[in-house]
């Protein structure tokens, strides 16, 4: 008997859905990638999403026998609000099929993060703010997933929300900047980070820990104030988790690690994390936000997993003929061109220093470009960083950029020997002087994209750049517009092409140019 499973969690930029069909089919993708409003989240559940993943597995709504929601404290009940889109169509949530289960946040994480890691067994960490101890952990194996007691309490994401606050930015919503500021400061020159110790119970921190920051950063220029409190913080923190990591691999006795929940967006911890050797294998899935907990709950009490539940690319594709259709929708001239055409075309415009949209199979499931919904350039044009942060992306001349590298070339350009599949990992230059135009001063590392044979087109391009500038490296950055998640459907990279400085388009097998 065929069984179709839901998966629903909401975060704050709003839902997300997670489909899983037992013939190993699956699909997954966050409301607003089809909202398209990143900065107003939907409140009920993610209808779009849903109906856009049904037809992604030829599927029906009556289809469905099994839904599980991610809890959520602040509203148990979201998933039963309904919009005017799906009142039109009669859905409703929680008339729909069976009864649904609700299934406790850390535990959908631990589940994700677990089953696509494909472990026997492993610990399994998650670490944000919504509970005591600042983390969760469980041991998990085939059998199924079992609490670990705690190990002290370890509150990092709620002490790096605190930071936020006191570098004027806003806890819960501007800890990616944070990072970045970290990136381009250097810890040695705050002490501020010697606060924060590490006791038998855990972390201790003063209570005045937003006002010791706050003076810290006042004894030099604003801006570098900053950039240098920041680093020294998010390095002691950093110490904290590797810390964590060792009492729990002592406490449990288990040689590998997966890593959930929103900390582990931060690629400076989970590259420490990993580079601590604490465990002596680390994995962090596609999502460990809080959206990709929609994955964990349709997982959870599934036995047959499918394979490919550690995909990146769950969410929407669109053929030929789709997109075809899109572009004499928009009536728009293109080229038809074959993949190599389409190759070529793309890296000639690269190597005369143009932004590129390249767009291509399934949406990614996560929140960075993997090659699929990502811009391209040059990482050794004089002018990239001017280009990306200047006219494309509006961003602060010392913001960096994340590279694709294929994996086999990974250890011969870079410092690190971890594969990277989903960005999730920061290496150093092997020849920092051959990436200097695209590391900010005081920046040392970048973002990897690790790419292999399970992106095959995107793999070609990098080898085919190889061939032509010597170093099969290329940025990536995600495609979309000012303050919008990835694009997501032909239509939003064409308006997204014309809207922005955007060069030349690769919209599957048709190339667009301005």
């Amino acid at each position: 008997m065929s069984e179709l499973r839901l998966g629903l969690a909401r975060a704050r930029l709003g839902p997300a859905a997670a489909l899983i069909h037992s013939n190993h089919r699956l699909a997954a993708c966050e409301e607003n990638r089809l909202t398209r409003a990143r900065q107003a989240p939907t409140l009920g559940p993610p209808e779009l999403a849903i109906a856009e993943l049904l037809a992604q597995l030829g599927a029906q709504e009556q289809d469905i026998s099994a839904i599980a929601v991610v809890h959520d404290d602040d509203a148990p009940d979201w998933w039963t609000r309904q919009g005017p889109a799906s009142r039109a169509r009669g859905f409703r949530v929680q008339d729909h099929g069976p009864a649904i289960s609700q299934i406790e946040p850390h535990a959908a994480h631990a589940e994700y993060a677990f089953r696509a890691s494909g472990f026997a067994a492993a610990v399994t960490l998650v670490c944000d703010t919504s509970v005591r101890d600042g983390y969760s952990a469980f041991v998990s194996n085939e059998s199924g997933t079992t609490p670990l007691d705690s190990v002290g309490s370890f509150p990092i994401a709620e002490i790096y929300g605190e930071m936020t606050d006191a570098l004027g930015l806003q806890s819960a919503h501007d800890e990616h900047l944070v990072e970045a500021m970290a990136r381009a400061g250097t810890a040695e020159k705050a002490a501020v980070g010697d606060v924060i110790s590490i006791e038998a119970d855990g972390i201790a921190r003063p209570e005045d820990l937003r006002r010791v920051i706050a003076d810290a950063v006042s004894t030099y220029d604003r801006e570098m104030g900053r950039r240098h409190v920041a680093a020294a913080v998010q390095r002691r923190l950093g110490e904290c988790l590797v810390e964590l990591l060792n009492r729990l691999a002592k406490a449990s006795g288990q040689s590998r690690v997966c890593l959930s929940g929103g900390l582990f967006f931060n690629t400076h911890f989970t590259t420490m994390a990993a580079e601590s050797k604490a465990f002596a294998a680390t994995y962090i899935p596609p999502h460990p936000g809080r959206s990709g907990a929609a994955m964990g709950a349709a997982l959870v009490g599934l036995h047959n997993i499918p394979g490919e539940v550690g995909s990146p690319y769950l969410g929407p594709g669109y053929s030929d003929p789709e997109v075809k259709q899109a572009l004499e929708n928009c009536k728009l001239s293109f080229d038809l061109q074959r993949e190599e055409q389409v190759i070529s075309t793309v890296l000639r415009a690269v190597s005369r220093g143009r932004l590129v949209g390249w767009y291509h199979g399934r949406l990614e499931w996560g929140p960075r470009a993997l090659g699929h919904r990502t811009v391209l350039a040059d990482p050794f044009s004089p002018h990239v960083l001017e280009n990306l942060n200047g006219y494309l992306k509006k961003r602060p001349g010392y913001r960096t950029y994340g590279v694709s590298v294929p994996r086999s070339r990974l250890t011969e350009l870079f410092e690190g020997e971890q594969p990277s599949p989903f960005m999730q990992y920061e290496y150093q230059p092997r020849d920092p002087e051959k990436f200097g135009s695209l590391l900010p001063p005081g920046v040392r590392t970048l973002r990897v994209h690790t790419v292999d044979e399970t992106s095959p087109r995107y793999l070609r391009l990098l080898e085919r750049w190889g061939e032509m500038s010597g170093t099969p490296v290329l940025v990536n950055t995600s495609f979309n517009g000012f303050h919008e998640p990835l694009v997501c459907s032909p239509r939003d990279a064409i308006r997204v092409f014309y809207g922005t400085g955007l060069d030349l388009l690769a919209l599957e097998d048709f190339v667009l140019r301005k």
